[in-house]
């Protein structure tokens, strides 16, 4: 659905109950017609929302759903609470510019099966997760049940805030072991933000970090990484990292000589910049990302010409096949 307004008076009558994938875009919807519309939708797999007006909160809850996306560029704020969503696997938030989703709020208050997230933006989000118990030692130790367990809050708040402002992730209680995959946009100006948002994820396997500019830089906007407090996810599962677009200017050197001197099980570092790479140039890429003294023997090194994905993620949003909404289809 797409230009287009809904009145008031058509919520009741709307009934669609084969509908696997629904897109509202540049949409017009009331709050009430916009829940009555998809509680009609019982089998419902992917939801894609993109520039819609008129609701200031849309709630989903759907026991099919398995892919949720949304896209806003409009300074007129907008809330997305997916209250409970058994089947959920990715949750994407596309973006075109670097402005997009600044005044977006995204609540998720149940969805167990969270694989795939992002890409975030980094220098205004605000994450906070709030577990229920927090964590299986608690089973052990109190008898909480394990159905409990499985119970979270996960608060990305993508407006203007402070990042991670009066909030420390160190702990299992704050923490989301389902994802695997996330993408995050950062200025690239300061490693810490990115640390320390990777604290909440011990179970990650793929990183992107997607480089930009954006007007208000993430510099100084959370606590400074502390060493002493080791990142779980670099120890034990973190096993890909792509960096994109690098451009080879020293605070991209720093982001990746981190995870090339941290990441302990790392299999692949993958570079996508502008320029041509032969023999010469892939020789001096790794004598400044320090790889000789890489933490992981096994990881091997990419270097490749950068192609824009943002538009490949929109024109598959509903393609569930895609184990990795975010790698390029260039690629194997």
């Amino acid at each position: 659905m797409s230009h287009c307004s809904f009145p008031n008076e058509i919520g009741p009558s709307m009934n669609f109950p084969l509908l696997k994938q629904l897109s509202f875009m540049d949409v017009s919807i009331p709050e009430d017609v916009f829940h009555d519309l998809l509680s009609g939708c019982h089998a419902l797999e992917s939801l894609y929302v993109s520039e819609v007006f008129g609701v200031g909160c849309l709630r989903i809850s759907s026991p099919k759903i398995r892919s949720i996306s949304i896209r806003h560029t409009s300074m007129q704020k907008t809330e997305l609470v997916i209250e409970d969503a058994p089947r959920l696997v990715r949750l994407l938030i596309p973006y075109y510019g670097s402005c997009d989703n600044d005044c977006v709020t995204i609540r998720v208050v149940r969805a167990p099966k969270l694989e795939i997230l992002g890409p975030l933006l980094l220098v205004v989000s605000k994450l906070l997760v709030s577990q229920v118990a927090v964590a299986a030692s608690l089973n052990l130790a109190f008898g909480i049940p394990s159905s409990i367990l499985e119970t979270y809050l996960l608060c990305l708040s993508i407006s203007i805030v402070c990042f991670l402002q009066g909030i420390s992730p160190v702990g299992s209680a704050n923490s989301m072991h389902t994802v695997k995959i996330l993408a995050l946009r950062s200025s690239g100006h300061e490693l810490d933000p990115v640390l320390n948002i990777l604290r909440w994820f011990p179970c990650l396997e793929q990183l992107y970090v997607i480089f930009h500019e954006h007007i208000e830089e993430d510099k100084k906007n959370g606590p400074q990484y502390d060493p002493l407090l080791p990142i779980e996810c670099l120890q034990t599962h973190l096993k890909r990292v792509v960096f994109r677009p690098f451009t080879s200017n020293e605070k991209q050197y720093e982001f990746a000589r981190f995870f090339v001197l941290n990441a302990e099980v790392l299999n692949k570092v993958e570079f996508e910049g502008f320029g041509g790479y032969n023999s010469v140039s892939v020789a001096y890429q790794h004598r400044f990302l320090r790889v000789e003294n890489r933490a992981s023997q096994d990881a091997q090194f990419e270097f490749r010409r950068y192609i824009r994905t943002e538009h490949q993620l929109v024109e598959h949003i509903h393609d569930l096949s895609v184990a990795d909404p975010f790698r390029s289809h260039r690629q194997d």
